[in-house]
């Protein structure tokens, strides 16, 4: 085999591929905006139904839904904020006496955090002239 044959069938190949993952890579984002369509939509439900079991005082109750084979409960969930430099600073800036140890530590932080490179493929809708 000559050079420009294993050249032609490696860009034949390349072009292949990059089509696949641009099918895959719209298909995955029509996938996730009817994801977050749905997600709303049971969120805004829940909205109305956490306060009615509430309210009856139904809380310990299981709901079974046979049609779906489906056991549904109320359950008490927590959510932390989430550990952001801005968080991190206020709270350093509570902890210390002195105004440089915050700014120090949180530095520290940022500089010794671990990372890693990697190389991905990102797609760009063309607009349309």
């Amino acid at each position: 085999m000559d050079n420009s044959q294993i050249e032609d069938s490696q860009l034949n190949e390349l072009q292949t591929l990059m089509v696949q993952w641009t099918k895959l890579d719209k298909q995955l984002k029509e996938i996730n905006q009817q994801a977050q369509i749905i997600r709303k939509q049971k969120d805004e439900i829940q909205k109305q139904v956490c306060p009615m079991i509430q309210e009856n005082h139904l809380e310990d109750n299981i709901f079974s839904i046979p049609s779906l084979q489906t056991n549904v409960c109320f359950k008490e969930q927590k959510t932390s904020e989430s550990l952001s430099y801005k968080f991190l600073e206020e709270k350093f800036n509570g902890f210390f006496d002195e105004l440089e140890k915050p700014q120090q530590l949180l530095q520290y932080l940022k500089e010794h955090r671990k990372q890693e490179t990697s190389f991905a493929l990102k797609s760009s809708v063309l607009k349309e002239e």
